[in-house]
């Protein structure tokens, strides 16, 4: 035999020996397709508040993003499936609820629809028969009346968006409403304050599902700070000050915010406010529930606290820029209106 034809044979034994290999590689089952996923169910109904249902999916997905292991399964359901309109008046596309098995994760979102949905009770039995198969669930802002009105949150403390505080505690008695965090932990049941304090929530279910080095990355991704802490009070001071009441303090309220340094006493706060002295004193407290020098701390230390989210000045330089003196006033002052200190959120900022 001629060596060329030595050596066509082999080029031929060669090409079918690769392509049984390739044939075996194929036929071999997908390793990626068993995986297992995290199933992330958010509860959608006529009514919903968007941002309680995208902000969550949003922090679950872009997790997936920075590489979560196992990654997450985020599904929109209904009670009734299809084209589910929101509060804002938009329209999310939802499927129809797993009649059966466990899952990791149910978030049960606010919004005005909840009022009308508490008392329907094949909604009730949905969200019970979730909830027991949920390794743990979540309500966000006035979701916890959906929550309250299954029973789950009996006994249990619980939080929802600070306008509503008052009224889930009259409603539901049993629960043990804390109108102040940004979001609660009792067990295996979750709840947050209003809006946006849903996505601090999933960041800290993140983290706990990952790490605090993927949590951080998907809070940088969605330029949202990494971490307010669940303790933390649930809203502005300020910004209480600007909707309560007289538009007098409304404008009062913009005056000391606009020049911060100034020496606000309470002679220049009633001037500015165009009231005497004694009738200042007497309706700014009936009208905003502070004294006026709470009021001036109050501005002065949500100040700091957008420039120590914004920006990398120093302490001092945001301590003085914002009047409240010397560091360790301002250290005071920040804990008694936020219970974190400077030092604290700065960390959590620039983590």
């Amino acid at each position: 035999m001629k060596n060329s034809d030595r050596l066509d044979r082999r080029l031929i034994c060669a090409k079918l020996s690769l392509s049984f290999r390739k044939r075996d590689v194929m036929s071999m089952p997908n390793v990626d397709q068993v995986v297992p996923t995290r199933t992330v169910l958010i509860f959608a109904f006529p009514g919903a508040q968007i941002i309680d249902i995208a902000g969550p999916a949003q922090v679950f997905t872009t997790a997936n993003d920075e590489g979560a292991t196992p990654r997450y399964d985020v599904r929109l359901i209904a009670v009734n499936p299809g084209n589910v309109v929101t509060a804002s008046g938009l329209s999310l596309l939802a499927t129809e609820v797993p009649s059966n098995g466990e899952f990791d994760t149910l978030v049960v979102p606010g919004g005005p629809g909840v009022h009308s949905l508490k008392d329907d009770v094949l909604t009730r039995a949905t969200l019970q028969d979730l909830s027991r198969r949920a390794r743990r669930v979540c309500s966000v802002c006035t979701g916890a009346f959906l929550l309250a009105s299954t029973g789950i949150l009996d006994g249990r403390t619980a939080v929802t968006h600070w306008r509503s505080c008052e009224r889930l505690s009259k409603e539901f008695p049993a629960v043990k409403v804390d109108p102040l965090p940004l979001f609660t932990n009792d067990g295996s049941i979750w709840t947050t304050a209003g809006v946006t304090a849903g996505i601090d929530l999933m960041l800290k279910l993140v983290q706990l599902d990952q790490d605090s080095t993927l949590a951080i990355k998907v809070a940088r991704r969605l330029v949202v700070y990494m971490r307010r802490a669940g303790g933390q009070k649930q809203y502005s001071e300020p910004l209480s000050l600007q909707t309560l009441g007289s538009p007098l303090y409304e404008r009062l309220s913009r005056r000391i915010a606009s020049d911060p340094t100034a020496p606000w006493t309470v002679d220049k706060m009633a001037q500015v406010a165009g009231q005497s002295l004694r009738t200042f004193h007497r309706r700014f407290r009936q009208t905003t529930g502070n004294s006026p020098a709470d009021a001036v701390e109050k501005v002065r230390c949500e100040l700091a606290y957008s420039l120590l989210q914004t920006t990398e000045l120093s302490l001092a330089q945001i301590a003085g820029r914002t009047g409240l003196g010397s560091q360790s006033s301002f250290r005071r002052a920040m804990y008694r209106q936020f219970g974190v200190s400077p030092t604290e959120l700065r960390k959590r900022f620039s983590a």
